[in-house]
């Protein structure tokens, strides 16, 4: 780690070597360590020490963006000129104001270095590992997947007065278990490596891809289903990704636009972007250094706000929320979804489903239209079928064609339980990134076609 003294001597340095209108700078520092796992067993041990510093300069109206992993005075200095250059040789975006001005935050604990996290190694992550793959191998499975640990430090700071500096840990591991003809998931994600109870990861992958084995065909069409987390994620992410930007409402592609105070979905669906829960990958600014706002997306079924960063801010006159992401992608995004947990639990809402399915979770899913936030997709390790109460038999693979707002708004029943899902795999610069989710029941989802698996 580089430390905020170090960090922040880079960034003071960029701004003093600018001849620009106005100048941030932002530096992404990361140790992230991996270890990936086949066939149950590592064939990958990897860590990865690495920096990025970007410069975003503007001039008049004029922005140009440079950046470099080299942080000596001298490649600062060039990165700067280069970002200056660029700027200077760009055509006007008219829609531009300013870079965001500093505002004063509220207090709070932001210590998101755990030192644990920090400090696991590659042994212990190994010994983690083991407890998935002797879990799979007892059933005659086989474990696939991959466990990262790593810390990230990320400041920023601009001409206009913003400096910003935070360091946190983050651990996340996945697995994929197969037998033969079946197969199970199962992740965990946590800023405190601990609480990852890697045991129960193994146990219910391992146990999906057992009962998941000759599966039977089930015919097409529109079923009662009981969605783990990891299948729910999917339907938030994508209401995120068309839906919940400013930038989205603004360009008039978005189904939040014409229906702000209008019930869009069930009573029983709230989501917030809550950036201190700290049951998710909490943190305290965005990637301009404004101080993250909690926005409530989805009160109750309505539809009540989207999030801003500077430029959607200063175009709408409307206040930053503190969501803008990493220049140059200039548009706002929710990163601490957290959909409200409700008074049901998985084992209620399969007893309530007289025949309906069982879905783990979604696999290869693709927008169809992002007005209806209609998606298409499939189902992937463990899917069974529901009958009076019970889960008694696997089913092969559905292929679904779905709107997200019509599917949440058929759901009768939400989970107390709610979970951090993420991604996870170890790819691109290390950020954490997670949602929080329940389980649902939903009275009616659509599948169109089934699978030979």
């Amino acid at each position: 780690m580089y430390g905020e003294g170090k960090i922040k001597g880079y960034l003071k340095l960029a701004l003093s070597a600018s001849r620009a209108d106005q100048l941030e700078a932002v530096i992404m520092a990361e140790d992230s360590r991996l270890t990936r796992f086949a066939n149950s067993y590592i064939h990958q041990n990897v860590s990865e020490s690495n920096v990025l510093l970007s410069i975003r300069a503007v001039t008049g109206k004029k922005i140009g963006v440079a950046s470099t992993n080299i942080l000596t005075p001298e490649a600062i200095k060039r990165t700067v000129s280069q970002a200056c250059q660029i700027a200077s040789i760009q055509k006007e975006n008219p829609d531009f104001v300013s870079l965001p001005a500093p505002v004063k935050a509220k207090t709070g604990n932001w210590n998101l270095l755990v030192h644990r996290t920090e400090k696991y190694t590659a042994r212990e992550r190994a010994l983690a590992v083991k407890v998935i793959c002797d879990r799979a191998n007892k059933f005659g499975a086989k474990a696939y997947g991959a466990f990262s640990t790593g810390v990230a430090e990320l400041g920023i700071a601009n001409s206009l007065g913003i400096m910003q500096y935070n360091c946190s840990s983050d651990a996340n591991i996945n697995t994929v278990v197969m037998t033969e003809t079946g197969s199970g998931y199962g992740q965990g994600a946590s800023r405190d490596v601990a609480n990852i109870n890697i045991r129960r990861i193994a146990e219910s992958a391992v146990k999906k891809a057992v009962e998941s084995q000759h599966p039977k065909e089930l015919k097409p069409g529109a079923y009662p289903v009981v969605m783990e987390d990891m299948a729910v994620i999917t339907l938030l992410e994508f209401l995120n990704y068309t839906g919940f930007s400013a930038m989205a409402v603004q360009e008039g592609r978005s189904f939040m636009g014409l229906n702000m105070g209008k019930k869009i979905v069930s009573p029983k669906v709230t989501i917030v972007d809550d950036p201190r829960n700290t049951n998710g990958f909490a943190f305290p600014f965005d990637f301009e250094g404004v101080p993250k706002q909690k926005v409530t997306l989805i009160e109750k079924g309505v539809a009540r706000n989207v999030v801003y960063d500077s430029f959607t801010a200063n175009r709408a006159k409307q206040m930053n929320t503190g969501h803008a992401l990493p220049a140059p992608a200039y548009y706002p995004m929710a990163a601490n979804l957290e959909m409200k947990g409700g008074d049901s639990s998985l084992e209620k809402m399969i007893a309530s489903t007289e025949r309906g399915v069982y879905i783990t979770r979604f696999h290869y899913c693709n927008l169809i239209d992002p007005m209806q936030v209609s998606i298409t997709g499939m189902t992937r390790d463990g899917t069974f079928l529901i009958e009076n109460g019970k889960i008694t038999k696997p089913v092969k693979n559905l292929r679904f064609t779905e709107s997200v707002l019509k599917a949440l708004s058929n759901v009768s029943a939400v989970s107390r339980q709610t979970t951090l899902v993420t991604e996870g795999g170890g790819y691109g610069h290390r950020f954490a990134a997670g949602t929080l989710v329940p389980a649902l029941k939903i009275d009616k989802f659509n599948f169109t076609g089934k699978t030979d698996f």
